[in-house]
């Protein structure tokens, strides 16, 4: 009976460190992440551009006004030349407690620095409950250009950028998109959930960007939270042999949902640097 009183006792000591670590110390452990990608479709004559992604900062109660402020200084400090977000910014905007000062999360965001631009994507969080109007008004405030399925052209570097608009609860206008893969341009598509990749391989993609899956954001032997949609690319890079040699990357994003843990799945930035 000692002995398992004794097993008892270590079992639960684990139990609460672990809870402690995923609670108040990893969702500290903002990360990031580099990527070097090399394409011939690049302009030869430009220099390396150098673009950072951040995802899933799903603010509530839990990711405030300090940690947004501490991801904006991060972002500052890559000096990136184009910056990236792939959807999910407030968690539950119906619930959110902070709706009258609201104006507090642009007026962060608006502080990031990137001189050829900052694009955004619609993710499932941001519609909703009035969320996706509030979304637009706050990306929009922040000096972000919120691609629905829409393109923009960076022409020096023959880069196309194609935003689409999420693919849970927005609506995918998918011949549009093709339309805008030019076969001579090196094409980038944000998307926030990874897993409709595999729908799109048949097409000129280069370089697929989404967020979404949280990395599992629980990450323990019988479970982890994957979403619809993040479930089979779940965090990291992904290259595929299709005729375009398509690459993927997902990041695991900034914070949580449902429950406000991360265990084997620290927050992270991704900087994703392009030459020919």
């Amino acid at each position: 009976m000692k002995k398992f009183f004794s097993l008892l006792s270590i079992v639960l000591f684990i139990i609460a460190a672990v809870f402690v670590y995923a609670r108040f110390i990893e969702p500290n452990l903002l990360t990031v992440h580099y990527e070097n990608i090399k394409n011939s479709c690049i302009n030869e004559e430009r220099d390396e551009l150098k673009i950072l992604q951040f995802s899933d900062m799903h603010i509530s109660k839990y990711f405030d006004e300090k940690d947004i402020k501490k991801v904006v200084e991060k972002i500052n400090e890559e000096k990136p030349d184009v910056v990236f977000f792939t959807g999910d910014l407030i968690d539950e905007y119906s619930s959110y407690e902070k709706k009258d000062r609201i104006n507090e999360i642009w007026e962060e965001l608006s502080l990031i620095n990137a001189p050829l631009g900052k694009y955004a994507v619609y993710g499932n969080h941001d519609y909703g409950g009035g969320a996706e109007y509030v979304y637009k008004n706050i990306m929009e405030n922040s000096g972000f250009v919120l691609l629905k399925n829409e393109k923009i052209t960076l022409k020096d570097y023959n880069i196309n950028i194609i935003g689409m608009d999420d693919s849970i609860f927005g609506e995918i206008e998918k011949e549009k998109i093709i339309g805008f893969l030019d076969e001579d341009s090196y094409n980038i598509v944000l998307s926030h959930e990874p897993d409709v990749v595999d729908s799109m391989l048949e097409y000129n993609i280069d370089l697929f960007i989404s967020g979404h899956s949280h990395g599992g954001q629980v990450n323990l032997p019988v479970i982890k939270f994957l979403p619809p949609l993040g479930q089979k690319y779940t965090g990291g890079m992904y290259t595929f042999n299709n005729f375009r040699q398509t690459m993927l990357y997902v990041n695991i994003g900034l914070g949580t949902s449902k429950i406000p843990l991360r265990f084997m799945a620290p927050p992270e930035l991704t900087v994703l640097t392009i030459n020919n």
